[in-house]
């Protein structure tokens, strides 16, 4: 039982490796192209527009990746509650896309800099209709990674496909939004596809009492989830708002080279998550992992960042702006595997939600207000700034309160 349980958790990693391994990989084939094709600028404004449109998608996800992933985990095997929780929550994914829409409306009424290019937004729907369509948190859930990880080659493969083989002229940069959009509504509908044939599951909508409890229950979930954007994506927003686009554009690629470099704690966070909900015994060696795995990752992204820019981009000056930016942002992957460690795989699994919550919202708070103080003045570089200062902020806070709580668990079993 034991090895059948091992034989599991490692082909989820390996099948979750893959999906984040192209979620990461694909957008770096495509961005050297883009950039000489449309140009700096025009994938500025294709970032900047991005860096928006990523808050609806955290809207959208509310914290489900965690609270909803954490039931389905525990009742998995229990078809009538599956289904009640699956109806629930998409349901809840439902109203808060309509809600997004309706927000993102007003916006591009009333913020000329957003109304400009306003056919990139309404694009983007797309998108976010695709985000409620795919329920990841539904296979996160029941740890069925191997699935994901397929939709998602169909879905990313698109994508590029689309880029390479449609975009040729500078004026079709407002068609990479359609593109980026089209390959998650694809990914949408095959999953719901396989739910109805493999689990037997047919969407439903919920009571809206039912969908209240279950906002109600994933709201620190949310804050947990949604917090980080207020840092990584505002960093984003606020460069392009005070400088030229085209830097929004180096602050967005730096942000997924350091992505990338993160990617192996993205992965072990969620597939470590509903394992370690159903085996704590495993925390502590978990713990280790994280920490050693973040620092090496950390060491080699400052050291090869200039060699792997030039690689991949060559010589210039955007190479050594986002050479620049990357350094800076080297010490995240290590803070990011503090927090997985102490705070996701920590705090959360000895439910200790709403204090992980306010850490997670005073982090962000922190870096909110180093991004508004730095990056009018210090543009990219004070965007990177704002990134560690909120995950440093994070990690040690975590680390203090998870072992806090540790020494609290073991007290009855000394005292026995």
């Amino acid at each position: 039982m034991d090895l059948k349980k091992h034989f599991s958790l490692i082909e989820n990693f390996i099948s979750y490796f893959l999906f984040k391994a192209i979620d990461a990989v694909i957008p770096l084939i495509i961005i050297p192209y883009l950039l000489n094709v449309v140009s700096e600028k025009n994938y500025g404004i294709y970032a900047f527009a991005f860096s928006l449109i990523f808050y609806f998608q955290n809207i959208i996800q509310f914290g489900f990746y965690l609270s909803a992933v954490r039931d389905i985990a525990l009742i998995r095997d229990d078809k009538k509650k599956l289904r009640k929780v699956y109806n629930d929550t998409l349901t809840a994914q439902f109203y808060l896309f309509i809600t997004s829409i309706i927000v993102l409306t007003i916006l591009l009424l009333v913020v000329p800099k957003l109304g400009e290019h306003y056919i990139i937004y309404l694009f983007f729907i797309i998108l976010l209709l695709g985000e409620v369509l795919f329920p990841m948190w539904f296979f996160l859930g029941m740890e069925k990674m191997r699935f994901i990880t397929m939709v998602n080659i169909i879905s990313k493969s698109m994508f590029a496909l689309f880029c390479f083989t449609l975009i040729k002229t500078e004026s079709q940069f407002i068609y990479i939004s359609l593109y980026h959009s089209i390959g998650f509504l694809i990914a949408g509908l095959i999953a719901q596809i396989f739910i109805y044939k493999k689990f037997g599951i047919f969407f439903k909508f919920s009571k809206f009492q039912d969908v209240k409890t279950t906002i109600k229950g994933a709201w620190s979930s949310f804050l947990t989830m949604a917090s980080p954007t207020i840092y990584y994506n505002t960093s984003i927003f606020l460069v392009g708002l005070h400088w030229p686009q085209r830097f929004a554009g180096v602050m967005e690629i730096g942000t997924k080279v350091s992505g990338a470099f993160g990617v192996v704690n993205t992965i072990m966070t969620n597939v470590l998550y509903p394992f370690l909900n159903r085996n704590k015994s495993a925390m502590h060696i978990s713990r280790y992992i994280f920490i050693v795995m973040g620092f090496l990752l950390s060491i080699s992204m400052y050291f090869l960042a200039d060699f792997l820019i030039e690689l991949w981009l060559g010589k210039g000056n955007t190479s050594l702006e986002i050479g620049k930016a990357v350094k800076y942002l080297s010490p995240a992957p290590f803070l990011a595997s503090i927090i997985s460690a102490f705070g996701v795989n920590g705090l959360m699994i000895y439910k200790k939600d709403k204090l992980y919550s306010k850490i997670i919202v005073f982090g962000s708070v922190c870096g909110l207000v180093t991004g508004l103080l730095l990056i009018p003045t210090y543009n990219y570089v004070g965007g990177a700034f704002t990134i560690i200062i909120a995950l440093t902020v994070k990690a040690l806070l975590s680390f203090v309160f998870c072992m806090k709580v540790i020494k609290e668990n073991k007290k009855p079993s000394h005292e026995v």
